[in-house]
């Protein structure tokens, strides 16, 4: 397994963790008994452990591909900072129409990405309703009994409209806000080419990709991504391919697992000519399984939206596209008070694809992480007999 994690600055460490611990969660509502390997540097770019089922029935090396130290470089902490770059998503949206085509395909995430602005929006507006009011109150007031009754209301005028934007603050806070700004500042300088290091990283993850698929005797070589690690992964599998174009045709079955896909924040910028024609040389490479897991609770994704012809780009198969577009259900994993408690949180949402459920995932197909990334089935029979959803409607 090759893991590409979203716009996280916590790395392997962490990731390696929440792997084990959820893993042994799973276990013990009827999943894979799995025993987690320690944690190993593998070369530059990646580190390594190894998950075995009892008596090494199944054995997985599962690489964490590192790009959580460009994301600390990219992770911006200036407020003011943060705040200018994402008007300039918002104006690069508006004016490019990209986030008009946001909406249209899918409106949980176009209510992400505008939130924050109107947010913004009535923070500063109320802020300097009240701050205007009460100090003009406060000067009038004032006026006859104190001296400086001006100052006194410009102060207080002050105070109020801290005390508005130091609450805008605390929903901030509650709804992780600013890690959602962070992420369309970067994917946006992504789309438009401005992040020649991320570009060296991705080529650098595709010729280690190719080395390591040349010289394992796998039986499945499986790409799991998740959420901005979604729009790499094709462009890191497009580029393994222009390096060896026989690459998926010989060795070990070649798979892609995509979890709560963002590819479309990228792909309707029209400066992303790359990355989609990155996605467009997967998509010819038939010999590559493809699977898509979007949950229509998760607002941070494109929910059961075609990442391919969403973006312009044509199916080689129409009567069999790609990729296979499922949902994990997860209201079918949880009981309905935790399910409830799960839609409030859009964070814990978003993360679920990587972590374990409540009830025992027995019914065929199933969604189970731990038992797609170090089970006994590789990716597309273990979802054969799932058809894929097609132009499901909201």
């Amino acid at each position: 397994v090759f893991y590409l994690s979203g716009f996280d600055p916590r790395g392997a460490p962490f990731y390696r963790r929440l792997y084990r611990d959820e893993a042994a969660a799973q276990a013990r509502v009827g999943g894979l008994q799995l025993d987690v390997g320690p944690r190993k540097r593998d070369g530059d770019f990646a580190s390594r452990w190894r998950i075995a089922t009892p008596g090494d029935a199944t054995v997985t090396d599962y690489d964490f591909l590192h790009w959580d130290d460009l994301i600390r470089q990219h992770w911006l902490r200036n407020e003011l900072k943060l705040l200018a770059a994402y008007l300039g998503v918002i104006w690069l949206g508006v004016r490019t129409g990209a986030l008009w085509k946001v909406w249209r395909a899918s409106w949980p995430p176009g209510v992400a990405v505008s939130f924050p602005f109107v947010l913004l929006a009535l923070v500063l507006g109320a802020g300097a309703a009240a701050g205007l009011a009460l100090g003009a109150l406060a000067a009038a007031g004032l006026a006859d009994a104190v001296p400086g009754a001006r100052a006194i209301g410009a102060l207080a005028g002050l105070a109020a409209f801290a005390g508005v934007v130091q609450l805008g603050r605390l929903i901030e806070r509650r709804f992780r806000i600013y890690w959602l700004l962070r992420i369309y500042a970067f994917s946006i300088r992504l789309a438009l080419g401005k992040l020649p290091g991320m570009e060296a990283r991705i080529d650098a993850f595709a010729r280690l990709f190719v080395e390591r698929v040349r010289s394992c005797d796998a039986d499945e070589v499986l790409v799991a991504a998740h959420s901005v690690g979604t729009i790499m992964a094709p462009m890191m599998l497009a580029r393994a391919l222009a390096l060896d174009p026989e690459l998926a045709r010989r060795g070990p079955r070649i798979a892609l697992l995509t979890l709560g896909q963002c590819i479309p924040m990228v792909s309707y910028i029209p400066q992303a000519a790359r990355i989609r024609a990155d996605m467009a040389a997967l998509a010819a490479a038939r010999e590559i399984d493809w699977v898509d897991f979007t949950a229509p609770t998760d607002g941070a994704c494109f929910a059961l939206v075609d990442p391919l012809a969403t973006s312009g780009i044509a199916q080689p198969d129409p009567a069999a596209p790609r990729p296979k577009l499922l949902s994990p259900r997860f209201a079918r994993l949880f009981t309905p008070a935790s399910y409830r408690a799960l839609r409030r949180d859009w964070y814990r949402t978003h993360f679920q694809y990587l972590m374990a459920s409540e009830k025992p995932a027995t019914e065929p197909g199933a969604y189970d992480y731990f038992a797609i990334t170090a089970g006994p089935l590789r990716l597309a029979d273990r979802f054969a007999a799932q058809a894929g959803v097609r132009d499901w409607k909201r």
